[in-house]
């Protein structure tokens, strides 16, 4: 037991990293600069390519569909990743033009001490998908009312250029050649390394609400309404704890704040309240058909394609070094979130000094600004070739000036990944740098005001337990998945360490 410092030794958790490509379709939303079935796409730069290198004829699936999940989120890092928001698409969210998605996880403040529930509904009026050229209408049904009973084309038909299966267009398979390294690039450049496979249209509404209260069964309690009234179902216990919830939210103690964006739709209403946006989840289907926009797409690799020549890899994984510098790039952003917050109302948090905050503050606040421009940078170089076609693309020459920039870059991302993970305590888990921040006195229903004696199990369970968690739900190889052995270590080297804190200095 010991009083919450914000000092923070050097903490090395030994977790098991796993890289894994791109397997399968990957869902993702669709890109402001617009998107068509069948075009390519860069996972690097998580870019369209405008050009078709598949040859497919367009399905149209008719019917709606209605989902609705319901996740907690502990801060932007973890929204990206429970809205889908790849590596490379948030580095677009950072520092230019994203997906919708990407744009509201991006400005949307989510912390750690606020309990926040990501209420994501999305409805399908249908979905567009790549299907094999037989037989050659523009665009056939999924569910036809009459098949056709001849087995062959029809006669004017040239039946080599029938397929009964997704293929590579001449063109394409032509510039793929032998598969050798620089046909390989080439086709990555013209064609990328995916192709978007299916288009959804219809409506999207995400939403995070937060609770935020000075006591822990408070925030449970409104957050138990919430959930009860978004359940389809119910739940038991849901009248007492709306009630108390109500009670709580007019005396002050507690407030519950929503940030929502829509994506597709016509003639709503803006909700204004907690029931007004529950009243636009019950409207979203009909707004849906009225006024449909393509709201997300899935991408499918070429080498998943059934003639692609197995023996060529292609690496359709976002790059680790850019989702590292990303994943710490929006957990700093929540962790500034709550130190703001710790400022704003110092006698609700457990902790340090004013002026050691803004000093932790301005750490988060450099390291964030460095992130950043590093992030512009990549985004900056990625669309730079370092070979340039000349002669009608006959022949290609070396950009010296742009390799130059690229290994640049290179150093300057090590550097910065080293910086981080040595701010960090030594681990690539981003997660632990919350453990430097102070802890509200509503975490933990022993401590109704500071000063109070927190232990370090109460620690690493409010800041790093819950969402890992989660995350070992979702994703077991991330180094953010602890199991319950590395977090009793966790527990008991902060236990160590503030028993201590006279002989130990912070990580800079």
């Amino acid at each position: 037991m010991m009083e919450i410092t914000a000092i923070f030794c050097t903490l090395t958790v030994l977790l098991l990293v796993l890289q894994t490509a791109q397997a399968g379709s990957v869902n993702m939303g669709t890109p402001e600069s617009g998107v068509e079935l069948g075009l390519g796409w860069d996972s690097q730069r998580a870019e369209i390519i405008p050009n078709r290198c598949i040859r497919f004829a367009p399905v149209k699936e008719e019917g709606q569909t209605i989902r609705m999940q319901l996740k907690a989120v502990s801060d932007s890092s973890e929204l990206m990743e429970q809205l889908g928001v790849s590596a490379g698409m948030s580095i677009k969210s950072a520092v230019g033009s994203a997906s919708a998605q990407g744009k509201f996880a991006a400005k949307t403040r989510v912390t750690s001490s606020s309990n926040s529930l990501l209420i994501r509904a999305t409805v399908d009026n249908g979905v567009l998908f790549v299907g094999p050229s037989r037989p050659l209408n523009p665009v056939r049904s999924a569910y036809p009312l009459k098949e056709n009973s001849s087995s062959r084309p029809p006669w004017w038909v040239n039946e080599a250029r029938v397929s009964s299966m997704l293929r590579l267009t001449d063109e394409a398979r032509d510039i793929l050649g032998d598969g050798g390294a620089e046909n390989l690039r080439e086709f990555e450049r013209l064609c990328g390394d995916s192709f978007v496979s299916a288009i959804y249209s219809g409506a999207e509404l995400i939403a995070v609400m937060s609770v935020s209260s000075k006591s822990r069964t408070q925030a449970k309690t409104a957050q138990k309404c919430v959930q009860a009234k978004l359940s389809a179902w119910g739940a038991k216990g849901e009248a007492n704890a709306c009630t108390d919830s109500a009670n709580h939210q007019r005396d002050g103690s507690t407030e519950v704040t929503v940030d929502f964006t829509q994506i597709g739709g016509a003639g709503g209403k803006i909700p204004m309240n907690q029931e007004g946006f529950l009243a636009k989840l019950n409207d979203l289907p009909s707004e849906a058909q009225a006024g449909p926009q393509f709201h997300s797409m899935d991408l499918t690799a070429y080498s998943d394609l059934p003639n692609w020549p197995h023996a060529m890899a292609m690496d359709t994984a976002d790059d680790p070094e850019d989702a590292l510098l990303v994943n710490f790039y929006y957990t700093l952003t929540s962790v500034q979130y709550t130190l703001q917050d710790a400022l704003d109302n110092k006698d609700e948090y457990v902790g340090e000094k004013i002026e050691q905050l803004k000093s932790f503050q301005d750490e988060v606040i450099e390291y964030r600004r460095s992130i950043l421009h590093t992030l512009q940078e990549i985004h900056r170089l990625a669309g730079i070739p370092t070979e340039v076609p000349v002669f009608f693309g006959l022949f290609t020459r070396t950009d010296t000036e742009a390799v130059h920039q690229k290994e640049q870059l290179e150093a300057q991302v090590a550097a910065q990944k080293a910086r981080l993970v040595k701010f960090n305590g030594g681990s690539e888990n981003p997660n632990l740098i919350k453990l430097k921040l102070p802890l509200p006195c509503g975490a933990v229903d022993t401590c109704t005001q500071p000063p109070c004696e927190i232990s370090g199990q109460e620690i690493v369970t409010y800041y790093v337990g819950r969402q890992s968690r989660r995350i070992c739900q979702n994703d077991p190889a991330s180094p953010e998945c602890l199991d319950n052995r590395q977090l009793n270590t966790l527990a008991e080297s902060v236990d160590a360490l503030f028993s201590t804190q006279d002989d130990c200095k912070s990580e800079t």
